[in-house]
């Protein structure tokens, strides 16, 4: 059966409070200071932690806005762009309107220059033939000086025509 021993508790009891005792005046201080650290170290990690968030917030934050800078000024050089591009064709055609009207004005004026030139032409050809026929019809009724004077005025009828 199963005997209690006083003795045997007493000096287990003794054994024990004075194994508490030692520890409590040797370890006790140290476990208490190391806890302590312990918590310090455990605060100040979930601190950095939270001011990291914080900064990986802002840090977030920063970069959207800088996307949306970078969009808007990808949105304004487009328009930049556009309208330059705009800018540029209306020049373009202008520069080839005026280039046409040139074009067109020069055309004009070498067959102005070609009509005269077949005018001046036609007169020169038609001059000896009218006088001509001027002598031939009139022989000697008409001096020569009447002669030319009819033809040149023959011949300004026809150009105003």
């Amino acid at each position: 059966m199963l005997e209690i021993d006083i003795e045997i508790i007493l000096a287990q009891v003794v054994t024990f409070l004075i194994g508490v005792f030692v520890l409590w005046k040797i370890a006790w201080k140290p476990l208490v200071s190391m806890l302590d650290r312990r918590k310090n170290d455990i605060s100040k990690n979930i601190s950095d932690a939270q001011n990291l968030k914080l900064d990986t917030e802002k840090l977030k934050n920063d970069y959207e806005q800088m996307l949306k800078d970078i969009d808007k000024k990808s949105q304004e050089l487009i328009q930049k762009a556009t309208a330059l591009g705009d800018e540029n064709r209306q020049k373009i055609i202008l520069e080839s309107q005026v280039e046409a009207k040139k074009i067109l004005d020069s055309a004009k004026k070498q067959m102005e220059y070609e009509r005269e030139a077949v005018k001046t032409d036609l007169r020169r050809e038609i001059v000896p033939i009218a006088i001509s026929i001027a002598e031939k019809v009139t022989e000697k009724l008409i001096d020569k000086n009447t002669k030319k004077e009819l033809i040149e005025k023959f011949l300004q009828d026809i150009s105003k025509q």
